[in-house]
């Protein structure tokens, strides 16, 4: 699990990246590398859970990220990771 601390000042130019990182976000999803992507409420965290054989796939995941650069993170190995997937099942009637 990534912990990622948002800057206090949010300028511009990071916030212009914005629309970058979905993207990101998005094909780390896809491509079954990011199991979930979370930003606290008061917009000062991102918790991402990823899954990677190594931490140099990690650390390379994170940094295909457009925001990380901006971003201080750390990541600690979880045990396990438990979700309920919210998605209805598909009738096929």
């Amino acid at each position: 699990m990534v912990e990622f601390d948002v800057p206090d000042s949010l300028t511009e130019e990071f916030l212009e990246l914005i629309p970058e990182q979905r993207e990101a976000v998005d094909s780390l999803f896809t491509a079954g590398k990011l199991l979930s992507y979370t930003v606290a409420s008061d917009r000062t965290r991102v918790w991402a859970v990823m899954i990677a054989e190594s931490e140099s796939e990690l650390i390379m995941n994170i940094d295909e990220l457009p925001m990380t650069p901006y971003m201080d993170y750390d990541y600690s190995e979880l045990m396990f990771y438990n979700t309920v997937h919210l998605m209805p099942a598909m009738s096929l009637n």
